[in-house]
């Protein structure tokens, strides 16, 4: 290349808005532009020769070196989400892409790292998932009202009814009644509060693998008490991490609709598998299945096929498959449900393994040494 288009480059590259980094294959940063200067405080010539990780707070390492490994031997791009803090306090959020760099023959010889701040767009990314929720409560509302008319209603009825009776007995049947719709209610608050309830904390993160495997030997004394086989067919998955606040309330509510569905006993299998770069969990049942002409219902808030509130004699009420519906959408994966009538019920659950993590940072100081 000539001098003259050399520097050219060199220059599109250092003036960038971004930071643009390019490390060797030793992780060692090789060019460092201007924005990566001002966002680290140190000046190409001190970071020249370092380690990239060295940026990273210890928490972050073993992702972004699994993302070098993955460009350095794959030739592949990979994505995170990174979270520094400054010394104020104030935290950004950064997406980090890494990218594979290949000479004319087409051999790695090194890596481009990218890195943006979305702090403002995580921002209103936020906001809008909180209309959506409002939006969603406010189209419940009504069904909330109708429900909670039906109970107050019907223990009305049974006070009106046993008020004039001397008998305890009737009292005490009554007074059972009253306990069952206190309970009902009290079950609709709960998946309601937890169906509109924003994200406060910090999430946890673990590898599906082992979310799954813990998951499994947990449901598997309910299984032998319902007198329902369990069988697994997990495939391992390349080590990703997933929010345990959003995975597991999925597999409980699909597990436990599986359950609902096989009163009598039956075959409950759970399985995992990679598609392209998507983790593929399977929740399948053999009971009483689901009529085509409401599985496009099934994610309504508050539609229920069992329990009290859906002509059923369960304790569901409706906002289970709703608000899976909503935690695997956060977690930027589909849902999908098939069935028949009197032979079971499969769940598909579809999550990407290379979606940007959010993750947690300690500051963007450069580690000095």
């Amino acid at each position: 290349m000539e001098e003259g288009t050399e520097n050219y480059f060199r220059q599109i590259c250092d003036n960038l808005a971004f930071t643009l980094i390019a490390v060797d294959r030793d992780s060692r940063v090789r060019f460092w532009n201007q924005q990566a200067g001002r966002q680290f405080h140190s000046s190409s010539e001190e970071m020249k020769g370092r380690s990239f990780l060295d940026i990273f707070p210890e928490a972050h390492r073993q992702q972004v070196r699994d993302l070098l490994q993955a460009a350095f031997e794959k030739q592949s791009s990979g994505d995170l989400e990174v979270k520094f803090e400054a010394e104020d306090g104030k935290r950004s959020t950064f997406v980090l892409i890494i990218s594979p760099i290949a000479d004319s023959n087409g051999n790695c010889i090194g890596a481009s790292a990218s890195m943006r701040d979305i702090s403002e767009r995580k921002r209103l990314s936020q906001e809008l998932s909180r209309s959506r929720r409002l939006a969603s409560l406010g189209n419940v509302a009504g069904g909330v009202a109708h429900h909670f008319n039906n109970i107050l209603g019907g223990m009305l009825t049974s006070i009106d009814y046993v008020l004039p009776s001397d008998s305890p007995r009737e009292f005490r049947r009554t007074l059972r009644l009253l306990a069952q719709a206190i309970g009902r209610a009290t079950r609709i608050t709960q998946r309601l509060a937890a169906f509109a309830e924003a994200e406060t904390e910090e999430l946890e993160w673990a590898d599906l693998n082992g979310l799954l495997g813990t998951f499994i030997e947990r449901v598997r004394p309910q299984t032998q008490q319902r007198h329902i086989e369990l069988v697994t067919d997990i495939k391992p998955m390349p080590p990703r991490q997933f929010e345990v606040q959003r995975v597991l309330p999925v597999l409980d509510s699909l597990v436990q609709n599986a359950f609902d569905a096989m009163g009598g006993g039956g075959r409950l299998t759970i399985g995992m598998q990679q598609e392209d770069e998507q983790a593929v969990i399977t929740v399948m049942d053999t009971g009483c299945g689901i009529p085509e002409d409401l599985l496009d219902r099934l994610f309504e808030p508050f539609f229920t096929t069992k329990g009290a509130l859906g002509g059923g004699d369960s304790d569901n009420v409706g906002l289970g498959l709703a608000a899976v519906h909503g935690l695997v959408s956060e977690m930027g994966g589909t849902i999908q449900v098939s069935s028949k009538v009197s032979e079971g019920t499969r769940v598909e659950v579809r999550l990407p393994l290379n979606r940007p993590l959010t993750g947690s940072a300690e500051g963007p100081q450069l580690p000095r040494h």
